[in-house]
């Protein structure tokens, strides 16, 4: 895309802000909702934002695009102290291995993140990735009576483990009520065969939550659910989107064709469970 400067450090910690606004957005929504205060943390640490859900780990995660978060290892040993399932720390977009000397014990690299961003600097819209007409899939946003349904896909192509379905369901229902959020759904022949998301954030979208069923995959739900969000963006009026993918994963490519780049990458550490004091 012309007019966009490749691993440009503002973009990419855009990104990375967005990602952990989305996160702690439905932290926050669960907390209130379901009465989980006693369960669930969202807070500040230094440079940095720290989330803990003592029921799912996937969310004990710590955001940062300060390098300063390595020289507050413990602050975050402490937060996550009693939890299961330790942490992950997303470390600040770069273009090397941030954080490549923690030699504190627990501490062990957990994969690298592509940040994603897509512009049309030419009339100020966004490119979408036009669906063939022979699509195998139909794309649209579930009805009320749906919702559950959309739920349940969720879960099952984000593969949790489904004595997590009843409580996962009690929590992301309330997300249906969220005002910045859309929801799309893939069908193949009127099964359900996937799931996305996008929050809206004034003139800026961020692509999430977009999966497909195991027996969906590398068919084209994936590139067909980020092409309505994409074209939804646009018609929205939102003049940039964001989003993020493991870097080098199918996501990423499947983005790429839609018209995103990458501007950046960061690397993932984890704290093992039990290693934090």
């Amino acid at each position: 895309m012309e007019g966009l400067t490749l691993q440009d450090p503002d973009l990419s910690v855009h990104a990375l802000q967005y990602v952990a606004r989305y996160d702690a957005m439905r932290l926050e929504t669960y907390r209130l909702k379901e009465n989980l205060v006693d369960r669930i943390r969202v807070s500040p640490l230094g440079p940095a934002l720290a989330l803990r859900f003592d029921d799912v780990g996937y969310f004990n995660r710590v955001y940062s695009a300060d390098p300063a978060i390595f020289e507050r290892l413990q602050a975050i040993e402490q937060f996550y102290s009693g939890s299961p399932f330790g942490c992950e720390l997303v470390g600040p977009p770069a273009n090397h291995l941030d954080g490549s000397g923690i030699s504190r014990p627990g501490w062990t690299p957990a994969g690298r993140y592509a940040w994603m961003y897509g512009r049309d600097f030419s009339g100020g819209r966004l490119r979408s990735l036009p669906i063939p007409e022979a699509t195998e899939f139909t794309i649209r946003s579930p009805q009320p009576s749906q919702q559950r349904l959309f739920l349940i896909t969720y879960l099952r192509a984000f593969e949790a483990e489904p004595n997590r379905f009843p409580a996962a369901l009690r929590n992301m229902a309330h997300l249906f009520d969220r005002p910045e959020l859309d929801f799309f759904m893939a069908w193949h022949g009127g099964k359900p065969a996937g799931v996305g998301m996008m929050m809206r954030c004034g003139s800026k979208a961020l692509l999430c939550a977009g999966a497909a069923l195991p027996e969906f995959r590398e068919m084209g739900c994936h590139a067909a659910l980020l092409a309505a969000r994409i074209r939804l963006a646009s018609e929205s009026g939102c003049e940039e989107i964001y989003s993020w993918a493991v870097l080098g994963g199918q996501s990423q490519t499947n983005m790429e064709k839609a018209g995103l780049c990458v501007v950046g990458t960061s690397t993932a550490w984890r704290l093992s469970p039990g290693r934090n004091a």
